[in-house]
């Protein structure tokens, strides 16, 4: 089972030696084998990604739909709210993408008021049970440590405090009030099968690597900032001042300032523009924030359908769980069963120039129609042309 705390670190750029040491990066040694220099976070393109990503799952708007029972949407909406809804989508989306897997949950409180939040997964246990899932934690109150273990099944919830029983009651739902998300289902061996990969893997090696190089680019830099003179054939007594200077008496008279040879800094900064071409190649995000004005319209095309693509199955993944989510809370509040459809904005920006040249020898050869052009960037046909029958009438007067 892969360690949620270490991902985390890592993405934070909290390289431990540990961790440099079994991935091959830069760490530096002093002759007493002190550990003085190592791999520390240069570049952010992961928190970048992720950062994006969420935006672009959640744009500036949401919508929810209960076709069969509308009246109750208001009774949904009044719980989010209650429950700061939009931090809690947030909170477990950005949870999914860095760590992999996330969890939400959802119960009542001592007044029988429904609560929803994210289960915080870092420097948790967690065992996947054959009805539902067991998860442990330790919070540090007033310098004391306190473990705390839930246990969610389909037919009971649990909750206890060092080992003692805090809550326990039967569940009357039919699933567990914990709802675990993989944010990309994964075939790596090391994880168990309901965790997935982090947004951000598919760069963890190109971004260590940068980090790494530039690390120790900055020890060279640091090391030879200041130089140091060495003075042979004479030793620190015969000289009034040994600041930055190496003595080697058994050697002739010589004097010299120690600098760095060779050209291996230029070796590593092309390395390093070699890395950062392929995080942004398998980085659609960062790829079209990089489009020239003058890219193509082809291209322009291309990067834009790998976004989205990605972006939507993202929003498929979290969206069908809040779906869930919301059907069980007016299940809980209301005992209906209703059927709940979520979406939110399309932020990512559509290639209009090549729709419209696309729509307009579509409607050319009689396949499509002008409403169905409208519609496809994002006009009310019938709303355009009155205001157009308008704007004639006005000129015509």
């Amino acid at each position: 089972m892969r360690s949620f705390t270490e991902l985390i670190d890592v993405f934070f750029g909290n390289y431990s030696e540990d961790y440099c040491r079994r991935k091959g990066l830069f760490l530096a040694y002093d002759s007493t084998g002190e550990l003085v220099a190592q791999t520390r976070q240069i570049v952010n393109y992961n928190q970048e990604l992720v950062k994006l990503d969420a935006g672009y799952i959640l744009g500036g708007w949401e919508e929810i739909v209960i076709a069969d029972r509308p009246e109750l949407k208001d009774v949904l909406l009044d719980i989010l709210r209650d429950n700061n809804w939009q931090q809690v989508r947030l909170k477990t989306i950005i949870q999914g993408l860095v760590l992999g897997t996330t969890a939400i949950k959802i119960g009542k409180d001592e007044d029988g008021k429904i609560r929803i939040g994210t289960v915080p997964l870092s420097g948790a246990l967690i065992t996947k049970l054959d009805d539902g899932w067991d998860i442990e934690w330790v919070t540090c109150v007033n310098n004391k440590a306190i473990k705390y273990r839930e246990i969610f099944t389909d037919k009971a919830y649990a909750r206890f405090k060092d080992g003692k029983v805090e809550t326990s009651i039967p569940n009357q739902y039919g699933v567990p009030l914990m709802f675990m998300v993989a944010n990309r289902t994964s075939v790596n061996p090391d994880l168990e099968d309901w965790q997935g990969e982090a947004e951000w893997e598919t760069i963890l090696e190109q971004v260590d690597e940068i980090n790494s190089i530039h690390s120790r680019i900055s020890r060279i830099e640091d090391r030879y900032a200041n130089p140091h003179i060495i003075v042979t054939g004479a030793s620190s007594a015969e000289l009034k001042k040994d600041a930055n200077v190496w003595y080697n008496p058994n050697k002739e008279g010589h004097v010299s300032i120690l600098e760095y040879q060779g050209n291996v800094i230029d070796s590593m900064l092309r390395r390093i523009e070699l890395l950062e071409v392929i995080v942004k190649n398998k980085m659609p995000e960062l790829m079209l924030q990089d489009i020239s004005a003058t890219a193509s319209g082809y291209a322009l095309k291309l990067k834009l359908q790998t976004l989205k693509k990605k972006i939507n199955g993202l929003k498929d993944t979290y969206f069908r769980i809040f779906e869930k989510i919301f059907e069980l809370i007016i299940l809980m509040e209301t005992g209906q069963h209703v059927d709940v459809s979520y979406k939110t904005e399309e932020a990512i920006p559509e290639d209009t120039d090549s729709i419209l040249n696309e729509m307009i020898t579509l409607n050319g050869i009689g396949v499509v129609s002008l409403r169905t052009i409208a519609d496809s960037l994002g006009y009310d046909y019938d709303e355009e042309r009155q205001m157009i029958a308008d704007e004639y009438r006005d000129t015509s007067a």
